[in-house]
């Protein structure tokens, strides 16, 4: 008689969440359920919660002359982490703007165009000192009614117009008291003033698109009549730029799920870094987790969601016990793996038999 062997593919994680939750039938839990707590697990939880070796991989792109800036797909990627390498060789990786900025300023230059008297809302002129940083230009000036003119770039070549929002206290502030009319102070009544919210502030600008620019040669055009702005005659447009010299790349950014080089790339080069991967969803019923072994681990991690949207807590902790289990034959296999090897610090060294204590008989 054949004896079955272990199985440990979809099939039977369905089966175990079954066992564990009690629901033997589709009409006590549907599979469409079942299996989108699976995925869920698998896909968000479990890699989330612990990192291991078997998710670990290098994220590999490449660099284009004068891009700084390279969007991460964060939900593919779970983390980055360094070391980062510039065609091979070591860099510098950072994930502190202000210790990356310190280490490249961004210094502003300034340029201005006074106000034509002809066409007074059309520009089209060229920045001399290129090429310079997206999300670094800004644009101002004084309209007609003497009041701001605010411009900037959105990283992608466009000019937008940035039209503030008024602020409109809520509850409105009425503009007459009780009591000011026939100004009998003492029965005055400031209602809604000791603690006024907004509904809108100056940061929430309203943007519209009016112009383009070119980071590389200069040019900037933009037309202010698509907001209805007249500038002020007689007086200026001020544009600031940051100017940056090309070079091969050495230093990374990670902020905002964006990497920012400096120097900006004079051409293409490959960049690595390290990141967690987010495991492949099961797609069919005979499909394996990445480590066979780990599928108890899943069954049980999405048997207690199941179990915790029915509000059975006490059910919930019965499973934790084997939850828990699971999970410490999982870590099991990375403890093992890390055996023997040393944490990096300053006294270490990546040659065998070199660095403190090594050398004397002190294996570690």
């Amino acid at each position: 008689m054949t004896v079955a062997a272990p199985d440990s593919t979809l099939s039977a994680i369905r089966l175990k969440i079954r066992r564990l939750t009690a629901s033997p039938s589709e009409q006590s839990l549907s599979t469409d359920i079942i299996d989108q707590a699976i995925n869920t697990f698998y896909q968000q939880d479990f890699p989330y919660a612990i990192k291991l070796d078997q998710m670990r991989d290098t994220y590999t792109f490449y660099t284009q002359p004068n891009v700084n800036r390279y969007p991460l797909n964060i939900n593919f990627n779970q983390g980055i982490r360094a070391p980062v390498y510039f065609e091979g060789i070591k860099g510098f990786y950072f994930k502190d703007r202000d210790q990356f900025y310190n280490m490249w300023p961004r210094w502003p230059t300034i340029n201005q165009q006074p106000v034509s008297t002809i066409t007074p809302q059309q520009y089209s002129y060229t920045i001399s000192t290129t090429p310079f940083l997206p999300l670094e230009v800004t644009i101002g000036g004084t309209d007609n009614s003497n009041n701001a003119i605010s411009i900037s770039d959105d990283g992608n070549g466009n000019l937008l117009y940035r039209n503030p929002n008024p602020i409109v206290p809520n509850p409105t502030e009425p503009t007459v008291y009780p009591g000011m009319v026939n100004k009998n102070l003492s029965n005055l009544v400031l209602s809604g003033t000791p603690a006024t919210n907004y509904r809108t502030y100056p940061g929430d600008n309203i943007s519209s698109i009016i112009g383009t620019v070119n980071y590389v040669t200069g040019a900037i055009s933009f037309d202010l009549s698509l907001v209805n702005i007249t500038p002020l005659t007689g007086s200026q447009i001020t544009t600031w730029v940051s100017q940056y010299t090309v070079g091969r790349p050495y230093t990374l950014l990670f902020w905002n799920n964006y990497f920012d080089i400096r120097p900006v790339p004079d051409n293409i080069y490959k960049v690595e870094v390290e990141t967690y991967l987010t495991p492949v969803q099961f797609l069919e019923t005979s499909d394996n987790p990445i480590i066979n072994q780990w599928w108890q681990y899943i069954s049980y991690g999405a048997a207690m969601e199941i179990i915790r949207e029915r509000q059975d807590f006490d059910g919930v902790e019965g499973l934790r016990e084997g939850f828990m289990r699971q999970e410490a034959l999982v870590l099991e296999r990375q403890g093992v793996e890390e055996i023997g090897q040393r944490n990096t610090t300053i006294f270490a060294s990546s040659q065998q038999q070199q660095g403190f204590n090594q050398g004397f008989g002190w294996p570690y």
